[in-house]
């Protein structure tokens, strides 16, 4: 900008408003021009700045006739100010541009007397100040905008990426229950019978029967569950048959008084059926862990909800899972909208859990 002022000068492109009372030699408008040159290497990190200075030489050179080039100079700092300018200042930038308008055209009116000279006068100053202010304000608007756009297109990616990872962290935690509660109990229950075996001969043979029978169906729960993993293996539950669970109880020496009708089980919801079947199956194995040969009482109740109660002459040892069995049954029972509890009772211990009915459709 500053080479083309220099290019101009020669041609007498300077003194632009020639009804000024003092005049410079051409040469002289240079000067100016070159402060203006230099505010337009900080218009963009410090815009209001630079249009204040910018104001001051501008006005200052008018005064001595002004330049073409200046005028184009500070055109670009207005611009810059509506662009690039925040804070409250420049949110009133526009309203002190509609004053200086405003003010041109009366001050002129009132020094002609004719009110063409004002318009004109004013639309002047419009054409300097307002056109190019609010084109830089729209340029502003526009980056915001897509700068806004831009965040929220973050925003949802980040939102999308924490949902796929807490899926993946349910998925892991539901994996993780699932094979907990399809092994465990049959790993224990294949250590208590062994132990059995070797400590005692006489019982061997039962025991060794009992070790075949639990691995087998540990191999069956294991083969169902990756059956499900496989990308054919369709959306198929692991078994849940609740007699299958007591049963396989049964065939390991543990005694159990059984109280529910089978018949109102067979129409119990998919999610429903294999929270049951394994609330009865840990709770069942954690009765064998801790009272070996021992009795548990079993009470499933149906009226609205489906309530299961086990109860346990024994206490509770030391966990050998940590918890996990508990934390397990907790888990599946609350996120169907049921209730879990366990703890100690009468001497004893009890497991008692609520479900809902009609949360069939929730996910366990």
């Amino acid at each position: 900008m500053f080479a083309l002022g220099v290019a101009l000068v020669p041609i007498g492109l300077v003194e632009t408003w020639t009804d000024t009372p003092w005049t410079l030699e051409r040469w002289w408008h240079l000067a100016p021009l070159a402060v203006l040159c230099a505010l337009m290497a900080v218009r963009r990190g410090r815009p209001l700045t630079a249009l204040g200075v910018g104001v001051l030489v501008f006005v200052a050179e008018g005064f001595f006739g002004g330049s073409l080039a200046s005028l184009l100079v500070f055109i670009e700092l207005v611009h810059a100010a509506g662009r690039y300018g925040r804070g409250r200042i420049a949110d009133r930038l526009a309203h002190v541009i509609v004053a200086v308008i405003a003010a041109v055209g009366v001050l002129t009116l009132v020094a002609t007397r004719d009110l063409r000279v004002a318009i004109m006068a004013a639309l002047t100053v419009f054409a300097v100040l307002g056109t190019s202010y609010w084109w830089g304000e729209s340029a502003k608007q526009q980056a915001d905008l897509v700068e806004a756009e831009r965040a929220r297109a973050e925003d949802l990616a980040r939102m999308a990426a924490l949902r796929e990872e807490q899926a993946r962290r349910g998925e892991r935690e539901a994996m993780a229950g699932e094979i907990h509660d399809a092994l465990s109990g049959n790993l224990a229950a294949i250590t208590i019978h062994a132990e059995a075996g070797l400590a005692n001969p006489e019982v061997a043979p039962q025991a060794l029967q009992v070790v075949r029978t639990t691995s087998k169906q540990a191999m069956g729960e294991l083969r169902s569950m990756l059956a499900v993993l496989r990308p054919d293996g369709g959306p198929a539950m692991p078994p849940s048959n609740l007699e299958d669970a007591v049963d396989a109880a049964r065939g390991r020496g543990l005694e159990i008084d059984d109280r529910y009708e089978p018949a109102l089980l067979g129409d119990l919801p998919p999610q429903v059926a294999h929270a049951a079947y394994r609330v009865v199956q840990e709770s069942l194995t954690n009765v064998e862990r801790h009272c070996p040969g021992g009795q548990a009482e079993l009470v499933v109740k149906r009226d609205g909800d489906l309530t299961i109660t086990v109860d346990s002459p024994c206490g509770v040892g030391p966990r050998s899972d940590g918890g996990y069995g508990l934390t397990s049954m907790s888990e599946r029972v609350t996120s169907l909208g049921g209730v879990f509890e366990a703890g100690p009772h009468d001497g004893g211990w009890r497991v008692h859990a609520v479900i809902p009915l009609d949360s069939g459709e929730v996910v366990a």
